[in-house]
């Protein structure tokens, strides 16, 4: 898939979605048959519902994002049968201040708009409003020709979490290393994560990749809770601007964990201080320990790289994860201009 085809996919599933601004005090909330909504005067909503999935994240988001407006736990208001469900909203529905109740609704439309719409996701008035659209548009502006789209996640309709990755076409040799540099982005237009930009060092013959983090960087944050539309205008040309700046400084560090190699007893040291990372799952150490012992890392940089490879076997939030613990081994840590 390509930029083009990327854009045309995002693009469609946009068709029939409309963003409301809703004021839950005035509309009800019915429950039926598992179906539950919120009627207006002129318009209905339906939180979406299905009876063989009832847990699915992409089903009861909306539902966990309107309780969590209102002030009710949804674990309690889920297990409860739909009368108690009923009370529970008509309790505190009304009780709502005036700068909570106003939200931004984002919703599909089912049918002729009289008949109602699905409720995509339930977000605070004041949410940052960034379709992925939005920002494919920026990054393909600012990249031109000179990235490849490596992979994307989450680029079906109604999905929590978009996540896309670039990699630059121009190829450098680091030690007998091919690389190159990209990036990666995770948005949600649906409130379900920040918006997130992460440098990295893609590795050609694996197409693994490892990690960068900044420390204070001013521009260049990783994690962007209230950015707002305008400022994509700049941030992806500066990241890019900054990560060729620093391709010395890479193949530096690259070289230096390749003459880190392990003294007798090195390799258990690294991976004790790997299992107290936070956010490394203990399937992802099962698994190291099992990669180290079959063949054993020559050096700090080898084993960076087996860590790249195993996290391609785990969803994108704990490959990130994953990848910058490894980023980490390597020094891929840049410190405020």
């Amino acid at each position: 898939m390509d930029f083009k085809e990327l854009t045309e996919k995002l693009n469609q599933n946009s068709l029939q979605c409309d963003d409301r601004v809703v004021d839950l005090r005035g509309i009800k909330y019915e429950v039926k048959d598992g179906e539950s909504k919120l009627v207006g005067e002129s318009i209905t909503y339906f939180f979406k519902n299905d009876p063989q999935n009832p847990k699915d994240p992409t089903v009861v988001h909306a539902a966990k994002q309107f309780c969590s407006m209102i002030g009710v736990p949804f674990s309690f208001y889920f297990k409860n049968p739909e009368m108690i469900r009923k009370q529970l909203v008509d309790c505190w529905l009304p009780s709502l201040g005036a700068e909570k109740s106003i939200v931004l609704m984002k919703v599909r439309r089912t049918g002729p708009e009289s008949q109602g719409w699905i409720i995509r996701a339930v977000l605070p008035a004041e949410f940052t409003n960034i379709s992925n659209l939005e920002v494919l548009e920026k990054i393909s502006a600012a990249t031109h020709d000179d990235f490849l789209l490596e992979f994307v996640i989450g680029e079906g309709r109604d999905e929590l979490v978009f996540h896309v990755r670039l990699i630059a076409k121009e190829q450098f040799e680091a030690f007998g290393e091919q690389c190159s540099v990209g990036f990666s982005v995770t948005a949600s237009e649906l409130g379900a994560c920040p918006l997130t930009v992460e440098t990295l060092l893609f590795r050609t013959p694996s197409r693994s990749a490892l990690m960068a983090s900044y420390a204070g960087e001013p521009y260049f944050s990783c994690v962007y809770e209230m950015i707002q539309p305008k400022d994509l205008l700049t941030l992806f040309p500066q990241l890019i601007g900054r990560m060729k700046s620093q391709l010395p400084e890479i193949k530096d560090r690259i070289q230096a964990t390749k003459e880190l190699k392990f003294a007798q007893g090195g390799i258990e040291q690294a991976l004790l201080q790997l299992r107290l990372k936070k956010g490394l799952s203990e399937k992802f150490h099962v698994r190291l320990q099992q990669v180290v012992q079959g063949e054993p890392p020559k050096d700090t940089w080898d084993l960076a790289n087996k860590i790249a490879v195993i996290a391609k076997d785990f969803d994108i939030e704990r490959r990130v994860k994953i990848e910058k613990a490894a980023g980490a081994l390597v020094g891929l840590t840049f410190a405020k201009v």
